[in-house]
């Protein structure tokens, strides 16, 4: 069946869990680590270790000087563990005994925080004085499972270092049980501790060892109310024990339970206790109602870890403050034009209509192609020495593709200076989260490595198989979207195989042939006199590559389909070559940046964030706290 603790176990589990994954997704966020934040620290180091399904219990024996601790520690131990003295007090390091198997399962070291463990072989260990904090500890069958019995230093004592080692057991314990005496348990130092103790809403058992019975049992309550009314401890059991030093050195010490506050009709224990029945200090400690008090016990921490201004929420506050700092940050870097490539050349006509030519050359069927193969073999063959002639005369014609590759290159030169140039204005400009990333970013020779890069890119490109690819595309598209006009250059492709080749469709595309003649120069004459004007944003998204609707509009209704296809061919080409470069740039120059800010930007909305708030919000229900959310 769940508990409030069984149920406190899972949501503090869940949010460990959630916190270190938003740890590491918040990295781009570059917040100051979780260690060393209090709330952390409680966390790791107490709640983690001490919330288990099955919970223990950490009992710390503490009073002052000389009375008795170390007699009801082994009481408690249920054999004689710690050295006694009927002298001053010996004691200067805790010893805790510890269940068979426990620290099989738990690591002491969490449990007991600042102090160095060492196993206890001797019993005198203990009352060595030294200023390193040492624990001493060791197995014991005697004492109850998942219950951890400590003896400890004075707090009362001169020595400052016993007054430290106290304080820090305090910290470990679940329970404390409070050795009271008639001289002691108004001592301001002994008040000062379990005024510490109260506000930490610690279990407290009060012991009040050396008592003359029956004489005294008029008198501890008195005792015991001064002391609840000075320290806010409000007991949860309260026992009176006799002066008895042969009982106390043999381990035989009558301890007897008292009600408190003390019944108006008489001083019965009630709760199933008789007064006049001794009691077994660790039987008692070990029927305590673990899963209460271990929650009661650990309250503080649990109130600590979702705390609104010093505590989980305050972290995810802080998460989100600092995610909207890099929203802003990629608002104003993807608001800037930080490299526009504008009027990127287009590839020269004679090129595409090689193209064009050699994909009808590919679709024609039948007859048709047989026959226009033949006599374009023909043609070739008989144009050949004129040819010759004319490059002897002319020299060897440039080849375009390159001619148009070193065109690419210096519109590429251009738009990254001009992308290097703006990031560096922007650097100036941006907010604390952008400036150190554009410093990265421009930092060094990263404009030189980029172009050498860039360079070596440009040049694997294979242009001749983009354009094949484009030309394809943008036949098959003109096939669908105008059936018509195809239609009727196939028909003339056909009447004009069926005449004579050099009247062919295809020779139309190479400016041959009267058809040719007529129409090309009209085409091409147009699609040089108004320029492809083809826009990329460098800082926008992938492929914002567009062509310019008013050099469109400048020859819409004045070219006939064909000529506005050839223009859309041309327009298609330069576009996919702008992709290029801007996909390029952004991935080489702003892509990790842009990334890095996205990803800040999206922790809020990450699994991990929710969980955490949820948790919290558990952990209020449970607590019985006011919920908190990071604003």
């Amino acid at each position: 069946m769940s508990t409030p603790f069984s149920a406190c176990v899972q949501t503090v589990f869940r949010l460990n869990d959630a916190v270190r994954e938003l740890a590491r997704l918040a990295e781009p966020l570059q917040l100051p680590p979780l260690a060393g934040r209090e709330w952390y620290e409680q966390l790791l180091r107490k709640l983690l270790p001490q919330l288990a399904e099955q919970p223990f219990l950490v009992a710390a024996v503490v009073g002052g000087t000389n009375i008795g601790k170390s007699v009801v520690f082994n009481h408690i131990a249920g054999c004689r563990a710690s050295a006694t003295s009927p002298l001053a007090s010996k004691t200067q390091h805790p010893v805790c005994l510890v269940p068979v198997g426990f620290a099989d399962h738990h690591k002491l070291a969490n449990i007991f925080q600042g102090f160095k463990l060492l196993e206890w072989e001797d019993a005198n260990a203990a009352i060595e004085s030294h200023d390193e904090h040492h624990l001493y500890w060791r197995v014991s069958a005697e004492v109850p499972q998942n219950l951890l019995v400590l003896d400890t230093p004075d707090i009362d004592g001169d020595a400052v270092v016993n007054w430290l080692r106290a304080d820090r057991i305090r910290a470990c314990a679940d329970v404390l049980v409070a050795v009271l005496t008639q001289q002691k348990y108004n001592d301001a130092a002994v008040k000062q501790f379990f005024r510490k103790a109260a506000a930490e809403d610690k279990a407290v058992l009060v012991v009040f060892n050396l008592c003359q019975l029956p004489d005294d049992e008029a008198y501890w309550p008195l005792w015991l109310e001064t002391f609840s009314k000075e320290t806010g401890v409000k007991p949860d059991h309260v026992y009176v024990a006799p002066i008895d030093r042969r009982a106390a050195e043999s381990n035989s010490l009558m301890f007897y339970p008292r009600a408190w506050p003390v019944p108006v009709t008489g001083t019965a224990a009630g709760d199933g206790f008789d007064p006049n029945m001794p009691r077994l200090l660790g039987a008692d400690l070990a029927e305590l109602h673990f899963s209460e008090i271990k929650l009661r016990t650990l309250r503080g921490s649990l109130m600590q870890l979702i705390a609104e201004r010093d505590g989980v929420p305050a972290y995810l506050a802080e998460i989100q403050a600092s995610s909207s700092a890099f929203q802003a940050a990629a608002d104003l870097l993807s608001a800037q034009k930080l490299a526009q490539v504008d009027n990127w050349p287009t590839p020269p006509n004679s090129l595409l209509i090689g193209q064009v030519r050699q994909w009808w050359r590919s679709h024609r069927e039948g007859w048709t192609r047989t026959i226009h193969d033949t006599y374009g073999k023909l043609g070739e063959g008989l144009s050949f020495p004129f040819r010759w002639v004319h490059r002897r005369v002319t020299g060897e014609p440039p080849d375009l593709l390159e001619v148009y590759r070193k065109q690419e290159w210096d519109v590429i030169l251009q738009t990254v200076n001009q992308l290097f140039e703006e990031l560096s204005r922007l650097s100036h400009l941006g907010n604390e989260q952008l400036r150190p990333r554009l410093e990265s970013v421009l930092a060094g020779s990263s404009r030189s490595a980029l172009i050498e890069d860039l360079r070596l890119e440009h040049a694997k490109v294979d242009l001749e198989a983009e354009f094949n690819e484009i030309v394809a595309v943008q036949m098959q598209a003109f096939a669908a979207e105008n059936p018509g006009a195809f239609s009727m250059l196939r028909r003339l492709d056909s009447v004009a195989a069926a005449a004579r080749p050099l009247t062919s469709v295809v020779l139309f595309f190479a400016a041959a042939g009267p058809v040719g003649h007529a129409v090309l120069p009209m085409v091409t004459d147009a699609a040089a006199q108004s320029l492809v004007h083809v826009v990329g944003d460098v800082a926008g998204g992938a492929g914002a590559v567009v062509v310019g609707e008013a050099a469109m509009s400048q020859t819409a209704g004045r070219l006939r389909q064909l000529e506005a296809h050839f223009r859309r061919l041309n327009s298609a080409c330069a576009s996919r070559r702008v992709e290029w470069l801007v996909e390029f740039l952004r991935t080489r120059v702003l892509g990790q940046l842009q990334s890095e800010l996205q990803n800040a930007i999206g922790v809020p909305q990450t699994t991990a964030f929710r969980t955490a708030i949820e948790c919290v919000k558990e952990l209020q229900a449970q607590l019985g706290s006011q919920p908190a959310q990071p604003t």
